[in-house]
This record gives structure tokens, sequence and C-alpha cells, in this order.
């Protein structure tokens, strides 16, 4: 009888195993990039690639939690994901747009380091590529050590770690009032101007993970999408009913929305070719998870040099858009790129600026947008004592931004349009910022502009390149570009 009876539990075993197998099977044979499949509560991974990774996700209170590390293999990946707690933090927000954030993979390999943002099961794991590296003479003499690969021109990386590899060096979550849209004229250069600025925020919106890294004279950024935002929408218009004048000799408007993200700053094992030493190199993470303000507006600036709202619905009391003077952001990133758009003076009103973004399939220059990160993000790492220790983070902190994306949803449409009309009093230029981002799945280069916009003729002292961050003082403009 004991003999059956272990038979018998021995047949149930192997049946139950044989099931999880099949099931196991099953699901990797339906594994997208788009869709997490879940078995028992834990997320399925298959990753494509090799190396090894660690899996992290951050928490409502602004902390990382290191969900598992391993070494790719044939086989896939169970991770339990604590979403729940996300869901506890938004249940009783019904004012504001959210975005889940999605687990973050960071894997390093013989080809290098590389991020993705986990989404879907079937996770393709790349590595980052710093184009031209070969074209730049390194200033160090010093190689890589045995087993270390280079990853730029300062550090070195293992290229096979055993453990230990990386480690989360702080992460907070920020509340900032930053710039979304702005116009800065400088020197009286415009006799007067006609804009209209639209922002729609809503459903079709997303959130996407923006990682910087700074990996000698080059700091490298990419892209990862994220989850879309949920809940209440952004209806947002600023217009000159009329042609303004603008009195002073730097004229600008900005509009400030609330919104909170997280910023997380891991540290990469890594040997420093430039000091010769073992530390650890810096990456850091941002990423929008609350546009706070929401709700209806519809703003005119007024002749006397104010600002009306003429229709006014707010989603909470507490956050509602702000129109200033000055800017609310920690800088125009150092990162950024500049378009110029001349201005011939025909003594009438012309059209200068006129862009639009719409809702697509893909991430792409049309339907994404820069945001400079605020000067809240500096604040939180300063008191963590993370700058002081880290002073290379300092660079990153000055070229990062926020990204938020616009794809195709079944019954919503997002949108921002900017237009600037003006009359010039002499030839100047418009300028556009954007983001050279590469999209990390493949590393294509994206053109993500910024929709804080210069008038200038290149004299005023207040005018400075924001990529090299040079202020002119009498540079005349003599060609047109």
């Amino acid at each position: 009888m004991p003999r059956r009876k272990t038979v018998l539990a021995l047949f149930l075993v192997a049946t139950l195993s044989l099931s999880i197998v099949s099931l196991v099977a099953a699901a990797t044979w339906g594994l997208n990039e788009e869709k997490p499949i879940r078995i028992f509560g834990y997320d399925v991974y298959k990753f494509e690639g090799s190396g090894h990774y660690a899996i992290f996700y951050p928490m409502p209170d602004g902390t990382v939690k290191l969900l598992k590390t391993g070494k790719v293999g044939i086989f896939p990946t169970f991770v339990r994901v604590p979403r729940n707690a996300w869901l506890k933090e938004y249940a009783n927000k019904r004012n504001t747009l959210k975005a889940t954030p999605t687990p973050i993979v960071i894997f390093v390999s013989e080809k290098g380091l590389g991020i993705a943002s986990i989404r879907g099961s079937r996770v393709k794991l790349k590595e980052l590529e710093i184009l031209g590296a070969s074209e730049v003479t390194a200033t160090s003499t010093n190689s890589c050590p045995k087993d270390y690969i280079p990853e730029g021109y300062r550090y070195c990386i293992p290229k096979d770690p055993t453990s230990n590899w990386i480690k989360i060096i702080a992460s907070k979550v920020v509340i900032d009032e930053i710039s979304f849209l702005g116009l800065r004229i400088d020197n009286h250069v415009l006799k007067d101007v006609i804009f209209d600025m639209k922002l729609y925020l809503n459903e079709a919106t997303y959130s996407h993970w923006t990682a910087g890294i700074d990996v000698g004279p080059v700091t490298l950024f990419t892209t990862e999408l994220g989850n879309k935002f949920e809940g209440k929408s952004l209806k947002l218009q600023y217009i000159t009913p009329y042609e303004i004048t603008p009195q002073s000799s730097v004229w600008s408007r900005y509009v400030n929305l609330d919104v909170k993200y997280v910023v997380t700053v891991y540290g990469v094992l890594a040997y420093d070719r430039y000091t010769g030493k073992y530390t650890e190199m810096p990456l850091t993470l941002t990423y929008p998870l609350e546009i706070l303000t929401t709700g209806s507006y519809k703003i005119y600036e007024t002749t006397s040099g104010g600002q009306k709202y003429v229709e006014f619905n707010p989603g909470s009391t507490f956050y509602t858009p702000s129109i200033t003077e000055d800017p609310r952001y920690l800088t125009i990133p150092q990162s950024t790129s500049q378009e110029r758009t001349w201005i011939d003076y025909i003594g009438r009103n012309q059209l200068i600026i006129n862009k639009w973004l719409k809702n697509t399939y893909e991430f792409s220059s049309e339907s994404s947008f820069s945001v400079p990160i605020g000067p809240g993000a500096v604040k939180a790492l300063e008191k963590a004592g993370v700058l002081a220790k880290y002073p290379s983070i300092s660079k990153v902190l000055n070229s990062i931004s926020l990204t938020i994306g616009f794809h195709k949803t079944t019954n919503q449409e997002s949108e921002l349009s900017y237009t600037l009309w003006g009359t010039p009093k002499e030839s100047c230029y418009a300028l556009n910022y954007y983001q050279n981002l590469d999209v990390a799945e493949d590393y294509n280069k994206v053109k993500v502009p910024m929709f804080l916009v210069t008038v200038t003729n290149g004299k005023s002292p207040g005018f400075c390149d924001p990529r090299t961050g040079l202020c002119a003082t009498s540079t005349d403009i003599t060609d047109k570009e």
C-alpha cells in the first residue's frame, strides 16, 4: 500500500511539473513586446541578448526596489513586480494624469552597458552606442584592466561581472513647477507679436524613461517607452487676441505646469581611466509620474502685459497653470541643439514659427517633446549628499530632461501646437531647441523638440548658447543660417 501511494505521489508531481512546463512553454510562445504575461502572480520575461542584468522598479515613496539579478539564459525569467503599490498610491487621485512606471533592466555584456524599459514579456537587450567614439583621442594614458571593456572615453566596465556590479546611489520623487512652453524676445527685435500655444494632454499621452550618462567628453541620452497616462485631461490654450507690443529689452512669457517625476541615480562598477581608480559610473534616469495640472484653461495676453483667464475650469485648486516672465526650470539643457529660423526685415507681420505635434504609432520628432527638469531635482540630490560625492552627476542634470510622447489610441487625441507671428524691427532669427535622443531599442537618433523659443539678434547680454554655456555681448549677425 505505501508503495502504491509513493507511485501515485510521484505521478501527481510529474503531472504537475509537466503542466507547469507546458504552461511556461505556451507562455513563451506567445511573448510580445507590448503586453506582459503573468503566471501565478509573476511576470514572465524572455530576454533577447546576452550578459548580466539587474531589474529595478521605482516605488511611490521614492525608493527603488531591486527585483532580480541574473545572467541571460535560454529560459524565461520570473519576476514579481509590486505594481499594487502604485494602484494604492493612485486610487484616490482623480484630478491628475498618472503614468505607472515600467520596470527598468540595466545590463552589461561583452559589448558594453545597456538599458531597457520592460513593457512586455519579450525584452530586447541592446547595448548603448556612442557614435564617433573612435574619432576622439582619449586624454588618459591608462588602459582598461583585464576583463574590463571601454564604456565611452573615460570609464571601463566589467564585461562578465560576478556580483555587486550595480547599486542604487539615490532616488527621489520631485514635485516641480516646470515651463512647458515659452517665448523670449531679446533687444526689441520684434515690434509686435501674435502667438497661439495649445497643449492637450490625455490618455493618448505617454510618459517615457529618459537616461543620461556622462562617459567622458560625451553625455549620452537614450529614451525608452513607458506607460500611458490615465486620469483627468489637460486642455490649455494661451493666445493673444490681438497684436501685443513687447515693452522691455528682454520680453518673455512661460507657461508653467506642476509635474511629479522620479530621478534615480545608479552606480555601475567601473574603472576611471582619468584617475586610475576603481569607482562607480553614475547613470541617471528620469520618468514623469504625474501631470498635476489638469482641467481646461483659455488664457489671453492683455495689452497691459498681464494675463486674463477667459475660461477657467481647474482640475485642482492647488495646481493651476501659471504664466511668468521668468522660466521655471533648472536650465535649457546643455545637451540641446538649435535650429535657426531666419527672419528677414520686411516691415510687416510674418509667420515665424508654426509647429504641431500629433499622435503617431512610433516615437518620433512629430509625436514627442522634451521638458527641462526643475531645480527641485538638484535640491533633492544635494540634500542627500549625492552631488558632493559624485560631481559628474551635476553635468548630467544640467543636460537631462523629461520626455513625453503622443501615441495612437482609440478615442483620444493629444496635441501640442505653437504658432508665432511678428513684425521685425530688423533682421534677426528665432532659436528652436531640441534634444538628440537615441531610441534605446535601435538607437536611431530622434530630434525631440523643446517649445522654448528665443527670438534674438544675438546682441543681448542675456543670450547664452546652451551647448557651450557662453553668453553673447555684442555678436553681430551677418549671414543667414
